[in-house]
């Protein structure tokens, strides 16, 4: 059925208000427009690596292709599971012994058969929802040895752009309202050189982030921070906080153990623990097991980014 190239007016009375409205359709001309075949299509979620060969083979991919879904694409939910995808799993690692930063070859040398999600090393952030049991805090494990690592492709070497336009953050919950009045952070490298210390005014900031501020502490704002083990006094007298922010915005850019090889690796922020009011932060976002074998009952990971 053809429409006629026409205006269009319709009354409607919106008893809600109790006013009435024009809307008016013009159908002489199309808005907008789309390739049924190159738009329409269906993913195909990530795949045990022992169930590939199967789906690819040709009554597999018959059945596929005849679905009627045009182009089929496949997805590898890495980023729910702290992954990076690398579509050439032959590359680098910047560390030699797999803990540093991954590059996939440019090109080629074989047909691409699998390609893989790998657990980042370097993680930013430590709340794992598509781990279940793998996920936990690097920030409030206990060890030293272990950080968290914020994305190095938001800094200026990246962007083009001062750090402070793209800040980098860590929000961690105390599970309830808790006397806060300072903050030690034990940083990596490298560290922030500026940042500020806040607290959430409302109920939860990532369900109901409209529903509240980041409210920094009188004495929260660090602008010449030095790195290692600092120790921030934030207000004289503590106040019940649940949520804490740390929000940085310039980073010392120097670079950590593995040296300047890699650029990523001296770009950013990198912490090793955080502790407040002389007790290590322990009730944070999700349960999951802890590290190491302990008992996952009273272990907590948090959300950063």
């Amino acid at each position: 059925m053809q429409i006629p190239a026409t205006v269009l007016s319709v009354v409607t009375t919106l008893t809600l208000f109790g006013a009435a409205q024009t809307i008016t359709v013009d159908v002489s001309h199309s808005a907008n427009h789309f390739v049924p075949s190159e738009t329409l299509g269906a993913g195909v979620d990530r795949i045990p690596a022992a169930a590939i060969d199967n789906d690819l083979l040709p009554p597999s991919l018959q059945t596929t292709l005849s679905s009627g879904w045009q182009t089929v694409s496949y997805r590898q939910n890495t980023e729910l599971a702290v992954e990076a995808w690398h579509w050439n799993p032959q590359g680098t690692w910047s560390d030699p012994s797999g803990k540093g930063y991954f590059t996939g070859a440019a090109l080629p040398t074989l047909s691409l058969r699998y390609s893989y999600g790998y657990a980042l090393p370097r993680r930013g952030f430590t709340r794992n929802d598509g781990t279940e049991n793998t996920g936990f805090s690097r920030l409030t494990d206990g060890d030293l040895n272990t950080f968290w690592k914020s994305n190095p492709y938001l800094t200026q070497r990246f962007t083009g752009e001062s750090d402070a336009l793209h800040p980098q953050w860590i929000v961690l919950d105390l599970a309830q309202p808790q006397p806060v009045d300072s903050i030690r952070v034990a940083w990596g490298e490298p560290y922030a050189t500026h940042y500020v210390i806040q607290y959430w005014t409302g109920d939860d900031p990532i369900k109901s982030p409209t529903r509240g501020v980041w409210q920094t502490f009188p004495q929260g704002t660090v602008s010449a921070g030095q790195g290692r083990t600092e120790t921030v006094r934030l207000v004289r007298a503590p106040v019940a906080v649940r949520f804490v922010r740390i929000w940085m915005t310039e980073s010392s850019n120097t670079c950590d153990a593995d040296g300047s090889a890699d650029p990523r690796n001296c770009v950013g922020y990198a912490i090793r623990e955080l502790y407040h009011c002389a007790r290590r932060f322990s009730r944070l976002i999700s349960r999951y097991s802890a590290p190491h074998g302990r008992s996952g009952a009273d272990d907590y990971v948090l959300l950063v980014r």
